[in-house]
């Protein structure tokens, strides 16, 4: 089980959009048995209906970088325009183009926690990532992240 916000009771609320139905069922379960309470889309524009209809704020966003009709990182940044302060993983069976490189370099995201991992990867990787970023700063978790894309983030294990 993941770590609970110190100020409620309730697990962390997870979107998680893959426009793959295979896919995004698998790391449904995957999130689901780590503890999150998950959402899922199989679209950009649907996930973004979900974050907006969602009684609880979502604190993680799970997405698909490259996704017709809207990609992951304007999904995410349409997210970010309610909650600045949701951390997102973006994953996707190719290299980040330039434009998620620089959202994911601290210059180029201000404050926001993000990361990137390729397809294919562990579903214990999925965790781990996903752990790491929703994580309270400052706990033992947390201040391991890395937020630059490396080639470490190609190596699937």
């Amino acid at each position: 089980m993941i770590d609970f916000n110190e100020q409620s009771e309730k697990p962390l609320r997870l979107l998680l959009v893959d426009d793959d139905y295979a896919v995004r069922r698998l790391m449904y379960a995957v999130l689901e048995s780590g503890g999150y309470d998950v959402l899922a889309a199989g679209s950009g524009p649907e996930g973004l209906a979900i974050f907006r209809r969602s009684a609880y704020p979502v604190d993680v966003l799970v997405t698909d970088f490259n996704m017709p009709g809207m990609t992951g990182l304007e999904l995410a940044r349409a997210c970010w325009q309610f909650h600045p302060d949701m951390v997102v993983l973006f994953i996707s069976g190719r290299d980040p183009d330039h434009e998620l490189q620089s959202e994911l370099k601290p210059r180029g995201r201000a404050l926001r926690k993000c990361d990137f991992l390729a397809k294919p990867f562990h579903v214990r990787e999925l965790l781990h990532r996903t752990r790491q970023l929703s994580a309270p700063a400052g706990s033992a978790l947390g201040s391991g992240l890395r937020n630059e894309f490396t080639e470490e983030h190609k190596r699937c294990l």
